[in-house]
């Protein structure tokens, strides 16, 4: 009996078992809550236990299960073996379903009376994501049983692909919550019990949703090698644009508990960043995107599971807003003109207008296809349509700390506004001064200064009484000073293509870069070694290069070097056979050859054609020093490029296949060693300055901080704050 398939079963009728008696719970027969909390925490034991299991079959290489020898090989790093439980799509799934069960044990504590109808709703992602792992689970047995595994992709293989995808997972399931809780408002028709307990859970998706997609951008930046941290794919989109309509339920809940204000609107609201993690998880999985994101999931055949997952989630949502919303008519007051509340309803409405047009302009390639051949929009659409709605989110952030709840307060306004305009000039003139063009840009600038001045004269007032009362003010300085670094990434930084000829220094930017060639690690990866001078500081940059088996293409990652006002970015784009005259020594089948101290036989070729590329290797021993050791120097041609795989032979030593004669009867192999002249190559790079960087980490650092902060304060319960309070004010 197969254990995984086992419990994959037992925990999909534990989701069915939970949930019908969580409805009768919610339904006011409170006896049935027990066994109810009993099924659900059976749920959540067998599901943690088949992460254990998978665990154990990682890595104890069980390749008889599909899932193993598609993701694992024997000769992983143990570390990255905990990147292969999420490495594929069926143990995402996995994942998805595991936080949401813990989440849920949290929420089944609550002894608010929604508890027990949103841990309805809440079950109903568990049956499905257990449905998808029933037909397409990490369990299945594959015959017959290879001698070794795929292994992992190697883009994967690094330490933020261990933490960043359960973090983003975590924040993908905990916005299940605010989707169950509204629907159970509306169920029960208590507002007040929504308010209590929605605003700490919206304030969690924030944080953690915010802190995910943070850690992929520092992933592709450091691996990548595109040198950015945000490319608009659709894959990162999938992730932003629910965390948009999050932060515009959590502002738009400020302003229901203040005023009294927005209840219909809110429990809206509350369906809609759950709804846009299933599209965008249809639009990433399903395979309709593959031809348009670099890092897009294979299609499973899941697509008619997602789209129905999709369609009933949103038509029992909005169906049910739509049959109860009535009775949730705001008696509050109307929102005020230059009130806290007219502020935050207009940061509301800008986080929703973000996440509307980033998730059209990602669904183009859908739209289009209705019409003819699929397409996509440019990168500059979503930079232009952020851009803009950047500058009044910006405003906003510099705006709404000033101004008070029902009340313009324009002298308080006043005496605050002056000086954070006359920073915010400030800040618009230093930057023409210093080179920054473009309108976008010196408004972008102006409002993200204003914000910046603003918020920090009111958080250093805060800070008397505690950093909790801070913390609005610490997140919006946050993404002010966020704001700042992307300017000036996108108005001083530059980049240049420069072929690197070995052994001759070329100047870029103000440095002194040197290829001293390609080096074997201790894992056959192949590392360019650059010299580089200049700033002040000489250092060996060290950018892997090389030919990778289960991505059948050339593998690159940058080098950064990181300075105090900026990084020097150096990627490899393509080793280049750039040989003068007898350079290396042509052998023929069996000839052999001193070179320095080592003697080098010719014994033939083999030459493999795919589809994807064509790869010679050469057959060659090498004496050294009274030993004998065969070695296979390759050169691989593909869409990349011609580019030449060194062989290691140890003692710092590498055999460099640098052509073959049309009958493949003869090659010209070169070594490279000490005692050895180097391998005459060429290395083609990307050479890019990325100035103020460190404001982009910073800022976003500062601004999960302050969010941290109104977390903690907001998890001390209601009776903490004063009623008309926000975030970061007191009175």
């Amino acid at each position: 009996m197969n254990p995984g398939i086992l419990g994959t079963w037992l925990a999909f009728a534990a989701a069915i078992a939970s949930g019908s008696l969580y409805l009768v719970a919610g339904s006011g027969r409170e006896r049935f809550r027990p066994w109810a909390d009993w099924a659900f925490r059976a749920q959540t034991a067998v599901l943690l236990g088949l992460v254990v299991w998978l665990w154990h079959l990682l890595t104890t290489h069980q390749f008889q299960y599909g899932y193993v020898a598609a993701y694992t090989s024997r000769d992983l790093s143990p570390e990255y073996l905990v990147a292969a439980l999420w490495g594929g799509q069926q143990g995402t799934f996995l994942l998805w379903a595991s936080w949401t069960a813990l989440i849920g044990c949290v929420l089944g504590l609550s002894r608010n009376r929604l508890a027990p109808t949103a841990m309805f709703f809440l079950n109903w992602v568990q049956i499905f994501l257990l449905l998808i792992l029933v037909v397409e689970g990490p369990f299945k047995i594959h015959l017959p049983v290879p001698a070794d595994g795929n292994g992992l992709n190697p883009l994967l293989q690094d330490y933020w692909m261990t933490i960043h995808p359960p973090i983003l997972f975590l924040g993908y399931a905990s916005l299940i919550v605010p989707y169950a809780l509204a629907l159970a408002t509306l169920v029960h028709r208590d507002s007040s019990a929504w308010l209590k307990i929605t605003p700490p859970w919206s304030l969690f998706s924030t944080v953690v949703l915010a802190t995910g997609f943070t850690m992929g951008g520092i992933w592709a930046y450091k691996v990548l090698g595109w040198g950015g941290f945000w490319g608009w794919d659709p894959v990162e989109n999938a992730s932003f644009v629910p965390w948009l309509m999050n932060a515009a339920l959590f502002h738009g809940l400020l302003v229901e508990r203040a005023t009294g204000s927005l209840r219909r609107t809110n429990l809206f609201l509350g369906t809609v960043p759950f709804l846009f993690v299933l599209y965008g998880s249809f639009l990433t999985r399903s395979g309709v995107l593959a031809d348009f994101s670099v890092h897009s999931f294979v299609d499973l055949g899941l697509n008619g599971y997602l789209l129905v997952f999709l369609a009933f989630f949103a038509l029992v949502g909005w169906g049910v807003w739509a049959a109860r919303a009535r009775h949730f008519a705001s008696p509050g007051p109307a929102i005020s003109s230059l009130s806290r509340e007219f502020a935050l309803w207009l940061g509301m409405l800008t986080f929703l207008l973000m996440g509307a047009l980033t998730m059209l302009g990602t669904s183009a390639p859908l739209v289009t296809r209705l019409f003819g051949p699929p397409g996509s929009v440019q990168t500059s659409y979503y930079s232009v349509v952020n851009g803009l709605l950047g500058i009044l989110l910006a405003l906003l952030a510099g705006i709404a700390p000033l101004v008070r709840w029902r009340s313009d307060a324009a002298g308080r306004i006043a005496r605050l506004l002056v000086p954070a305009l006359i920073l915010a000039l400030a800040a618009v003139t230093a930057g023409v001064l210093v080179g920054v063009r473009g309108a976008l840009a010196l408004t972008l600038l102006g409002g993200a200064a204003f914000a910046l001045a603003s918020n920090a004269i009111l958080a250093l007032r805060a800070l008397r009484e505690g950093p909790a009362f801070a913390a609005a003010y610490v997140s919006h300085l946050g993404v002010a000073v966020f704001l700042i670094g992307v300017i000036a990434l996108g108005q001083f930084g530059r980049q240049m293509p420069v072929e690197l000829p070995l052994g001759q220094p070329r100047s870029v930017f103000g440095y002194r870069f040197e290829y001293r060639g390609l080096r074997p690690d201790p894992s056959g990866r192949a590392h360019a070694v650059i010299a580089v001078r200049g700033q002040g500081r000489d250092f060996e940059a060290r950018a892997p290069i090389w030919y990778s088996e289960y991505n059948r293409a050339v593998m690159r990652e940058p080098h950064v070097e990181r300075f105090w006002d900026g990084d020097l970015y150096i990627s490899p784009v393509e080793v280049l056979s750039a040989e003068p005259a007898g350079a290396g020594m042509s052998l023929g089948k069996g000839e052999s050859h001193a070179f320095a101290d080592a003697k080098v036989t010719f014994r033939g070729l083999a030459i493999r054609r795919t589809a994807e590329e064509i790869r010679v290797t050469a057959d060659v021993v090498v004496e050294r020093a009274g030993a004998r050791q065969a070695a296979q120097p390759a050169v691989v041609v593909n869409a990349a490029g011609r580019n030449s795989q060194p062989a290691a032979v140890g003692g710092g030593v590498a055999v460099t296949l640098i052509d073959v004669d049309a009958s493949g009867q003869r090659a010209t192999l070169a070594v490279s060693g000490p005692g050895s002249p180097a391998v005459p190559e060429a290395l083609a790079v990307e050479i890019s300055t990325k100035p103020l960087i460190l404001l982009v980490w910073v800022g976003m650092g500062i601004t999960l901080i302050g969010a941290l902060l109104a977390l903690l304060r907001r998890t001390r319960g209601p009776g903490s704050l004063p009623a008309p309070a926000t975030l970061g004010e007191s009175t």
